[in-house]
């Protein structure tokens, strides 16, 4: 019985590869439009464009929120990826 206790908690313990995130009662997840995000989370903390040449280049949203850090990825105008951890930078 210790073992499953043991193995349950290792599970739980594990980052999960999140494709949504809680912003306060309401959620971002991957497919969402960037004015959903928009209207969800508010203005990111910072954004970086990758240089790709293309006009719809992806980008990264970076919001810090509650000792979280939350990192959306877009590309044309749609969340393709959310990653949500502790925030190890010590944001707000």
């Amino acid at each position: 019985m210790k073992h499953w206790v043991l193995l349950l908690g290792l599970l739980v313990s594990l980052p999960l590869s999140a494709q949504s995130a809680r912003f306060g009662s309401r959620m971002v997840s991957r497919g969402d439009t960037v004015e959903r995000v928009r209207e969800v989370a508010g203005a990111p903390d910072s954004v970086a464009k990758e240089e790709t040449g293309e006009a719809e280049a992806p980008e990264q949203w970076t919001y810090r929120r509650r000792g979280r850090l939350i990192q959306i990825w877009i590309a044309a105008g749609k969340v393709t990826y959310v990653s949500d951890r502790k925030d190890e930078g010590g944001g707000d």
